[in-house]
C-alpha cells in the first residue's frame, strides 16, 4: 500500500532533496524544536509559515501540493491545506500566486475542484477590482453556505464576500457564526468574527438600520482584546461610537471616533485611516 504523504513528510522530502539540515531549511521562520515535530506530524504548521518556508527554499507551491498523493484521506488534507494557502495568498494580495494555484487546481482531481475554482475566481476578481456576474455570485453564495456549519476557510470566504448578501441575510448568518464559535480562543477565528461584525456594522450604518446593531456590539465587546485583535477592535470602537452618536448627539462620542481614526495613522496605516475618516464624515455630516 502506498504511504499517505502528509505535509510534514513532504516538507522532509523536499528538504532532503535540497540537501539541507533542518536549521538550514527553516532559517528564522520557526523554531528548530517546533519544526522537528512538524516533520514528524506531531505539530501542524500554519499556512503562513508553510508559504514562508517554501519561498525561503525556492520551492514552488504548485510543485509542493502536486506531490500529495491522491488517496481519499490525503485529498482531504490537500484540500484543507490548499484552502489555507489560497487564503494566505489572497491576504498578501498575490494575484500571480492565486493564478498559479488556479492552474494547479484546474489540472487536479480534487473532490471539490469546481468550488475551489469558483473561490479562486472570486479572490482574483476582488484583487483585480473586477466584479463577478450575477450567476457567479449566486453560485458562490450557494457553495459557501450549503452546509450547516462554518469552518475557518468558509468563515474567511464569508468575511470577504458578505457584501453579496442583503442585510437581513447577513444578520442571520452572523448570528449563526457567533453562536457556533462562542467561547473560541483561537485568535485567527476571533479575527474573522470581529471582521464579520465590523463589516455588518458598516452595512447597518450605510442602510440606516441602527436598531439592528445592539446584538453585534455586545458580541464584539464579549471578545477579550488581545494585541493581535487590536486592529479589529479599533475599527469596531469607531463604529460603536458612531452608532452611540446617532442616538445621543454628544461630542464625547465624536472625540472617541477621531481617536480611533488617528490610531491607524499613528500605527503606520494612514491610507486606511483616511478611508475610515471619509466614511465617518459621510455618515456624521
Amino acid at each position: 500500500m502506498e504511504k499517505i504523504m502528509t505535509i510534514g513528510s513532504l516538507l522532509r522530502k523536499f528538504r532532503l532533496n535540497k540537501e539541507k539540515t533542518q536549521r538550514e531549511w527553516i532559517g528564522n521562520i520557526v523554531s528548530p524544536s517546533y519544526y522537528s515535530k512538524v516533520e514528524k506530524d506531531i505539530h501542524r504548521i500554519s499556512a503562513e509559515d508553510l508559504i514562508s518556508l517554501l519561498n525561503y527554499n525556492s520551492v514552488s507551491l504548485i510543485d509542493f501540493f502536486g506531490e500529495l498523493n491522491s488517496s481519499k484521506q490525503s485529498q482531504y488534507n490537500q484540500e484543507r491545506e490548499l484552502m489555507a494557502v489560497i487564503n494566505e495568498a489572497y491576504y498578501r494580495n498575490s494575484k500571480n500566486e492565486l493564478i498559479k494555484l488556479k492552474d494547479f487546481v484546474d489540472k487536479s482531481d480534487l473532490p471539490n475542484k469546481e468550488a475551489d475554482l469558483l473561490y479562486l475566481d472570486a479572490y482574483i476578481a476582488d484583487i483585480s477590482n473586477e466584479d463577478l456576474d450575477d450567476r457567479e455570485k449566486k453560485t458562490l453564495k450557494d457553495k459557501i453556505f450549503s452546509r450547516p456549519n462554518f469552518d475557518k476557510s468558509k468563515l474567511v470566504l464569508y468575511c470577504n464576500f458578505m457584501m453579496f448578501y442583503d442585510l437581513e441575510s447577513n444578520m442571520l448568518i452572523t448570528r449563526r457564526i457567533i453562536k457556533q464559535f462562542q467561547g473560541s480562543n483561537d485568535v485567527k477565528t476571533l479575527e474573522m468574527i470581529l471582521s464579520v461584525i465590523g463589516n455588518l456594522l458598516i452595512q447597518c450604518i450605510e442602510e440606516n438600520e441602527y436598531d439592528a446593531t445592539n446584538f453585534l456590539i455586545i458580541a464584539a465587546d464579549q471578545i477579550y482584546t488581545k494585541p493581535e485583535l487590536f486592529f479589529y477592535k479599533n475599527v469596531i470602537l469607531l463604529l460603536k461610537n458612531m452608532i452611540e452618536y446617532h442616538y445621543e448627539a454628544e461630542d464625547k462620542y465624536l472625540d472617541i471616533c477621531r481617536i480611533a481614526i488617528k490610531n491607524f495613522s499613528l500605527l503606520g496605516m494612514p491610507e486606511y485611516g483616511k478611508e475610515l475618516e471619509r466614511f465617518f464624515k459621510k455618515h456624521n455630516s
